[in-house]
């Protein structure tokens, strides 16, 4: 990927000591080969990258749920913005065992997530949770490549790690496909 993008939003800090540049990888206590230890973080980076991105819609969409089934559909997306953060943050901490560093800047985290963020305006809850099944469908495929180099390099717990928050993804986008189904999301006149 390309540099780190330093300005307004991203600074280094005058007194701080770097410990490990972005976009290398140290050694690792799980002692996997080095260069395999590279590919499998440059796989989760987009994978956590995604899952930060989707936490963020996910959780745009349960603070501004409106209509007929919001309340449910509410409730739903809260519990699923915080399994997503878990997922992200599960991600994030594998990447550091593997002796990489997770991306973590915005910039960084648009560079590498396959999930797009929507613009700032607020949607019918229909069109919301059309673009987050889109979105889970998304971080479904960057998780299946993930657990297909995690096969390769033989990385066991990463194959484990992604394949179980994987149920998990599949679990919500089917719950989504059940709300888009009810007629009863029903836009509210403003």
């Amino acid at each position: 990927m390309s540099e780190p993008k330093r300005g307004r939003l991203v600074r280094d800090l005058p007194d701080g000591t770097v410990r490990q540049e972005r976009g290398t990888v140290d050694g690792n206590a799980v002692r996997l080969d080095p260069e395999e230890a590279a590919e499998m973080v440059e796989a989760l980076n987009v994978a956590h990258a995604g899952a930060f991105n989707l936490f963020y819609l996910v959780r745009k969409h349960y603070w501004s749920a409106e209509g007929a089934e919001s309340g449910e559909v509410a409730e739903f997306l809260g519990d699923a913005y915080e399994r997503l953060r878990e997922i992200d943050d599960s991600v994030a901490e594998r990447i550091t065992e593997l002796g990489g560093v997770p991306v973590s800047t915005p910039p960084e985290i648009q560079e590498y997530a396959a999930v797009h963020l929507e613009a700032e305006h607020l949607y019918s809850l229909r069109a919301s949770l059309e673009g987050d099944l889109d979105a889970y469908a998304t971080l479904a495929v960057s998780f299946r490549e993930a657990i297909n180099t995690a096969d390769e390099i033989g990385d066991e717990a990463s194959y484990e790690l992604l394949s179980d928050r994987l149920e998990t993804i599949e679990g919500d986008a089917h719950t989504i496909e059940r709300y888009l189904e009810d007629d009863a999301l029903v836009e509210v006149d403003r």
